[in-house]
């Protein structure tokens, strides 16, 4: 994947605030936005995965960090799934 460098300049009491080392900053500005875009339902799972260079597992931890819901379905599309889901089963 081709990486693009960009320069972002922040006042210096939100890096104290953050407490990100700047050894650290790079990756931890690309996990925000990553986390952002699956927030907005612009980027898969498995595509931010592979972004962050990490497995699904670690990419759930990340998203309850980030408070990124892991699915967007509705109480009543989730209860539907289920259902449906349930019927395949019986069937087989």
């Amino acid at each position: 994947m081709a990486l693009k460098r960009v320069e972002v300049e922040l006042p210096e009491e939100l890096w104290k605030l953050a407490g990100i080392p700047p050894k650290d900053a790079s990756a931890k500005f690309q996990e925000m936005v990553v986390m952002e875009l699956l927030r907005q339902g612009k980027l898969s799972h498995g595509k931010a995965a592979e972004i962050l260079k990490i497995d699904r597992w670690r990419l759930m931890d990340l998203m309850a960090a980030y408070q990124v819901p892991v699915s967007t379905l509705t109480s009543a599309e989730l209860a539907a799934e289920l259902k449906h889901l349930r019927r395949r089963r019986a069937q087989k």
